[in-house]
């Protein structure tokens, strides 16, 4: 039976580590997307932004996938781990933090994909908050350039 326990507990550790690896890979492209950002200062700069935040989203998404794996085989110190990287998040759980997360970046992607696609149709408030996605990850940008 321990022997049991013990090889669910390296698979779990396994397809956590394996899903972290993913989000390392996704850090690095924002990375590499953040200097872009920087420099670039049209309108190309927008497809740049989304492609930055399409990232986090994904990145959001494997780390949910990651959640649901360590929280339903009681995997402490990986929920640890998680809990960590959401303590500044609301939301009841871990669980709806990340996707309280998630939904934020859908809701940011959803309001630049209309403001490329119908600049002249955009609302006040909707002006406002491209704004403020702008300034969000250019501060962002900014400090994946330091690292």
């Amino acid at each position: 039976m321990k022997g049991n326990s013990r090889d669910n507990h390296d698979s779990i550790s396994g397809l956590y580590r394996g899903i972290i690896q993913q989000v390392l890979v996704i850090e690095t492209c924002k990375k590499n997307l953040a200097s872009s950002i920087l420099i670039v200062r049209d309108k190309r700069r927008w497809q740049l932004i989304q492609e930055f935040l399409q990232y986090d989203l994904e990145k959001h998404l494997l780390l949910e996938q990651a959640a649901v794996i360590v929280i339903n085989n009681g995997a402490a110190e990986m929920i640890e781990d998680l809990e960590r990287l959401y303590q500044f998040s609301s939301g009841e759980n871990l669980i709806s933090k990340i996707r309280q997360e998630s939904s934020h970046i859908e809701n940011f992607i959803k309001i630049i994909e209309r403001g490329r696609k119908h600049k002249n149709w955009l609302s006040f408030t909707e002006r406002r908050v491209m704004q403020e996605i702008n300034k969000y990850v250019l501060e962002q940008a900014r400090e994946y350039s330091k690292l």
